[in-house]
């Protein structure tokens, strides 16, 4: 096995990548954000504001007003018919 970090060669470790990585990111940062002033230049942007959600439709969740009462379901009842069995009548 390799040989044991102490805390303070542990931590020098650590921060030395954290600056390579730091490093990089800001190259990426850089990168990307040239390849987006190129992007805006080649195209002209979208109308800004649109929102890209589409419209609720109108009356959808409008509340009723509170004079008036909810209505509440009721049972309807229908006429029963008699319903045939399986046997024949002339038994």
């Amino acid at each position: 096995m390799g040989k044991r970090l102490g805390k303070n060669a542990k931590l020098d470790l650590i921060l030395s990548e954290l600056a390579k990585l730091r490093g990089e990111v800001k190259k990426l940062v850089k990168d990307r954000a040239a390849v987006a002033d190129q992007d805006v230049k080649a195209k002209p942007r979208s109308a800004p504001g649109r929102s890209k959600k589409p419209p609720k439709p109108t009356g959808a969740g409008k509340k009723p007003d509170r004079d008036v009462a909810a209505s509440k379901p009721v049972l309807v009842e229908t006429p029963r018919v008699p319903q045939p069995t399986g046997r024949t009548a002339s038994q």
